[in-house]
Formats: structure tokens, C-alpha cells, sequence
């Protein structure tokens, strides 16, 4: 099956900091793309890429924060005008959480939705216009399977990626007549350091506090047979290049066998295999 790469392959990549993001910036730019990468702080990004790899990035990193919707005007205008169009826009970025619903701030729920969800939305909104007026272009949308598997004290988490998934469906279903392909990638755990990052959230006096324990270590596996943010970038190349990649992708050994064996089970099925799966973690040592 041959590969194309769309026009003159212009990249904007929100969250390019670390991670997925980074490792998609390095391998894009390897490619011959043209990309402009976001960050909250491009500047402390720059000088940390430049210290450790001994050079600055082969590519740009502009100001953006996902959460501020003047931000993200400013973000894509800068980066369109220095890419002179944007033909692929990747939408990368994410906030975690950890703490169960009745701990957590509603003002916190409304800024991951921002990050999460309305972020990516806008983007898509300031980038369609010019793709459909050439007739071409690419969205790449980081979904995650918590759309299908959903986890206790990641409820606000599954919701903005169930979200962006119902979103990045329809939206392809609006773009396809103008040559603008949509994809939604939905991975399992991932190697980086976005779980080692999540601070847990707990009230003092929380129900919760002796469940909670075990599921921050969960999402901090680190099993070597999980996909890295490299191996993610180069599903994120192939989707890019292969106008025959499904609007929906697997990514990871885990997310494929789920998606996989989630044929077989219906809701009910899934959702006891789900509580006894859960239950097993038993009460912790209160965090």
C-alpha cells in the first residue's frame, strides 16, 4: 500500500514539550516536515532540549496553553503564519487527573475539560477552513481507550477522551467530502512521564483515601512491553502518511486485544469482568 505524504506537509503539534509530543516533533521534523510544536513554556522547553541533546530542536516551539482560549487563537496564528498554512494538525496534549468525583475541584474538572477537550475542538475549528479550501489536509486527534474501558478516580479523565472521540467521528464525517481525513488515536498505557506527573487528589477524611493507593501505582506502570512515546509517534507517522489508515487506531498490545476481545462482550459482560478485575486491588495503606 503506498504512502503519501499531503502537500507540502505542514505540522502543528500541541504538546511537544515531552512525551508522545516530543518524540513526534523529532520524528516528523526526521521525515521533512515543516512543524511548529506548542508549549506552555517554549522557552524552558528549548533550553532543557538544548542542554540534553546537545543542540536546539530541528523545529519550532511556540507559546500555547490549551486552557486559555485567547492562548490558543494566538498559538495557531502564530504558528499558520510562520508554517505559511497548516496541512496536519495533531492534537496531542492532555491532562490527567487521579481522585475520585466527590474530591475533586469542579473549577480542576473544567480546566481538564479546556485541555482535553475544547482545545483540540477550537483548533480543529481555526485549522478546516484553509484545509477545505485546498482540498486536503489531516487531523490526528489522542484519544485513549478509556472511551471504551473506563477506570474509577479517572471519571472527569474518560469523560473529556470519550468526548473528543464522539467529536473527532463526526467531525470526519463533515470534513471527508472536502479531502480532510480524521483519525482518533486511542492507546492503552503508555510509557512517559504524564503518569508520573498526576498528583493525586484527596480530601482529608476521604472515603477513598485506602482505594485510591493502588490505583496511582497502576497508572504508573512501567512494564517494558508497554508502548513508549516513540513508538506512539511513529503510529502518529503512519496515520499522517497512509490515506488508508482507520479512522479509529489501536495503539499498543493491550488497546489492540481489547478492542479485539470487546467484540465478543456485551456491556453487561465487560462490566462484571470490570468489578471483579477492580475489586482484586483491594484497600491500600491510606495515601
Amino acid at each position: 500500500m503506498g504512502k503519501t505524504v499531503i502537500e507540502s506537509g505542514r505540522v502543528l503539534l500541541t504538546g511537544a514539550s515531552s512525551g508522545i509530543g516530543l518524540a513526534a516533533a523529532y520524528l516528523l521534523t526526521s521525515r521533512g516536515y515543516a512543524v511548529v510544536g506548542t508549549a506552555r513554556d517554549p522557552e524552558a522547553v528549548l533550553q532543557r532540549l538544548t542542554r540534553e541533546r546537545g543542540a536546539p530542536p530541528p523545529f519550532c516551539l511556540f507559546k500555547m496553553d490549551l486552557a486559555d482560549a485567547a492562548s490558543v487563537d494566538a498559538g495557531f496564528a502564530k504558528a499558520e503564519a510562520e508554517l505559511g498554512g497548516v496541512d496536519i494538525l495533531i492534537n496531542n496534549a492532555g491532562q490527567g487527573e487521579l481522585g475520585s468525583v466527590e474530591d475533586t475541584d469542579p473549577a480542576e474538572s473544567r480546566k481538564l475539560f479546556e485541555v482535553n477537550y475544547f482545545g483540540p475542538v477550537r483548533l480543529c475549528q481555526l485549522a478546516a477552513p484553509s484545509m477545505r479550501a485546498r482540498g486536503a489536509g489531516v487531523i490526528v486527534n489522542l484519544g485513549s481507550i478509556v472511551h471504551e474501558l473506563q477506570f474509577p478516580f479517572k471519571a472527569q479523565y474518560c469523560a473529556s477522551k470519550s468526548a473528543l472521540t464522539g467529536f473527532s467521528l463526526s467531525l470526519r464525517y463533515e470534513l471527508h467530502p472536502y479531502g480532510i481525513r480524521v483519525h482518533v488515536l486511542e492507546p492503552g498505557w503508555v510509557r512517559s512521564a504524564f503518569h508520573d506527573r498526576l498528583r493525586p487528589v484527596i480530601k482529608p477524611g476521604s472515603p477513598y483515601a485506602a482505594r485510591l493507593k493502588p490505583f496511582l501505582d497502576f497508572s504508573r506502570d512501567s512494564d517494558p512491553k508497554i508502548p513508549d512515546g516513540e513508538a506512539v509517534a511513529r503510529v502518529i507517522l503512519e496515520a499522517v502518511e497512509d490515506p488508508a489508515s482507520p479512522v479509529r487506531i489501536a495503539v499498543g498490545r493491550e488497546a489492540k486485544t481489547f478492542f479485539l476481545v470487546r467484540r465478543f462482550l456485551t456491556h453487561g459482560m465487560q462490566d462484571r469482568i470490570l468489578l471483579w478485575k477492580l475489586a482484586k486491588k483491594g484497600d491500600g495503606a491510606p495515601l
